[in-house]
């Protein structure tokens, strides 16, 4: 996400990043140190709110090794965890915080994330509970399988 960060908003292609060393600085792209220092700033919060975002989906995942989500959700009673969508939401918060308070982001170096960038990561984290639902299946269906086999 950071790489995609830096080749949407600042036109800096991964290819150029990766191989820059010390040549990233001023006037790297046409950019001043400050407007760099910015995009890596911006880049950097995007990537923490992708990994906090990502690990919805993990957390939820991971819940039991067989069962559904639907099964086995945080929420009925027979597998309450009430900890769970209070610590999502938590972390929610501190992302926000982190990201988007003024005073924090100077303590942080941290920077405001685009709407787009809290968008695509809830896509992400759909996508690893969607890909672990369906190993869940997997397993439930062929119990002697080789994916049952690999995955626990």
């Amino acid at each position: 996400m950071f790489f995609l960060y830096m080749w949407r908003h600042a036109g800096i292609p991964f290819s150029d990043l990766i191989f820059a060393f010390e040549n990233y600085g001023e006037g790297f792209h046409g950019y001043t140190a400050a407007e760099l220092n910015h995009f890596v700033a911006v880049g950097q919060s995007v990537y923490f709110v992708t990994l906090v975002i990502m690990q919805w989906g993990n957390v939820l995942s991971v819940r039991s090794k067989r069962m559904s989500l639907l099964q086995a959700d945080p929420i009925r009673p027979a597998r309450r965890n009430v900890w769970l969508p209070l610590s999502i939401l938590i972390s929610l918060v501190i992302a926000i915080f982190v990201t988007e308070v003024p005073g924090i982001q100077n303590i942080f170096s941290t920077a405001s994330v685009p709407i787009e960038f809290w968008c695509i990561p809830l896509g992400l984290g759909m996508g690893v509970l969607c890909m672990d639902e369906l190993r869940k299946v997997l397993v439930r269906l062929f119990p002697k399988g080789p994916i049952a086999w690999i995955s626990w």
